[in-house]
């Protein structure tokens, strides 16, 4: 008779190796994969939370920056990210929220307690979005051109 391994364990096996996929997955190769620099921003799920805020090699803006959603607000607000960049958002609240684009450029979708989306910005520009969920939240990200 075999033995069953714990549902805990099965769980932090599972979770190793989305973690492993996601840092496996990580990094610039130089392949756009054919996608238009003009496009629109792309929503990305993300396996783990983002480590630091690298600065940009222009020094006036981060290619990564985090936002934490607490207390139904986006802390901090409003981010800079130079082009090419990234935003991550991550739900510290119990109740579920988005970060969505006034003009419908981007949009994370529903994200739960403890869950994350990141976009990425192409364009040099100014983005403000809401939590569609309660659009008394609002908040900006600001890219701007590569130095």
């Amino acid at each position: 008779m075999r033995n069953k391994m714990p549902l805990p364990v099965l769980a932090l096996c599972a979770a190793i190796v989305l973690i492993a996929l996601g840092v496996a997955g990580c990094g610039d190769d130089g392949d756009d994969n054919g996608a238009d620099a003009t496009s629109a921003p792309t929503v990305t799920d993300e396996g783990s939370e983002p480590s630091d805020n690298a600065a940009a090699p222009s020094g006036d803006a981060v290619r990564s920056e985090k936002v934490e959603i607490v207390n139904f607000a986006y802390d901090p607000d409003p981010v800079t990210v130079e082009e090419g960049g990234k935003v991550i958002w991550i739900n510290r609240d119990s109740d579920p929220h988005t970060a969505t684009a006034d003009d419908g450029s981007f949009d994370t979708g529903t994200l739960e307690e403890g869950k994350l989306k990141s976009e990425s910005f192409k364009e040099p520009g100014t983005y403000p979005y809401i939590c569609t969920i309660h659009p008394d939240m609002k908040g900006t990200v600001e890219v701007v051109e590569a130095g």
